[in-house]
């Protein structure tokens, strides 16, 4: 059985997210920083760490006995996402609870999960129940299925939790491939700027270092290898986007 969502206007692409799971292989970091980032207007990027880093990064960091300091943020703005460390969840979730209401604060919850074993699909069961028990409605609750296996033995575990707890969920909200994301940072694409256009621009580039000679053959090599990992990274993001435009709806009622 799948609940339905009851899906609800909003600003398109604003809103503020918490993203969570005690689990540390569940794609917390690649689910915000790429397909949920990637769809908001110009959001606020918090991490919560488990001690107190120092990085050359576009999120803030922020420890969780800090985490008040993001709240009072939170509730001056529309459009936020909240990424918690494994390091950080558990005083984050004893921090949450010392904050009265403060789940609230979040427009919803997202909850990444993996069917890769038995185990993470225990702790994420975990993570939900805990959310509820500190006061977290179920309809805010969203929870995004990434696919290790084709079996669906240890999801049927985690759907029988969520409508035991009556959480609207939606069995196609999966996203199919999250690697280009992070490879076109390193490139130092932005996401918006793909398209068929750029894609064929580069594409031509990369025919046209192919034919030439070129005295300076380091030069000539990096350039051909940049273009060459640009072209397969912007072909796997138009590949992908409909697939990720379309899960994003499911999860937020929202166009993006």
């Amino acid at each position: 059985m799948s609940n339905k969502f009851n899906y609800t206007k909003a600003p398109k692409a604003k809103f503020r997210v918490l993203i969570v799971n005690s689990s540390g292989n569940s794609t917390k970091t690649t689910t915000g920083r790429g397909f949920v980032k990637q769809r908001m207007q110009e959001p606020t990027y918090y991490k919560v760490v488990g001690t107190n880093k120092k990085i050359e990064s576009d999120e803030i960091l922020v420890t969780a006995d800090r985490l008040s300091s993001i709240h009072q943020k939170l509730m001056q703005s529309t459009s936020v996402i909240v990424e918690v460390e494994i390091s950080a969840y558990e005083q984050t979730i004893n921090k949450m609870k010392e904050m009265k209401g403060c789940h609230n604060d979040y427009d919803f919850i997202l909850v990444p999960v993996i069917n890769s074993s038995l185990k993470l699909i225990k702790d994420s069961v975990r993570t939900i129940e805990k959310l509820i028990e500190i006061g977290v409605s179920p309809n805010n609750v969203r929870v995004l299925f990434n696919r290790a296996s084709n079996s669906d033995e240890y999801f049927d575990i985690l759907t029988d939790k969520l409508d035991e707890l009556k959480i609207p969920y939606d069995l196609r909200a999966q996203v199919k491939n999250y690697d280009f994301y992070e490879r076109l940072d390193v490139l130092n694409i932005k996401y918006n700027d793909v398209t068929e256009n750029k894609l064929r621009e580069d594409s031509e580039q990369v025919e046209r270092l192919r034919n030439k000679l070129s005295l300076d053959i380091h030069t000539h090599r990096a350039s051909q290898a940049y273009f060459i990992e640009a072209v397969t990274a912007q072909r796997a993001a138009l590949d992908s986007k409909k697939n990720h435009d379309e899960v994003f709806n499911m999860l937020f009622g929202i166009s993006a």
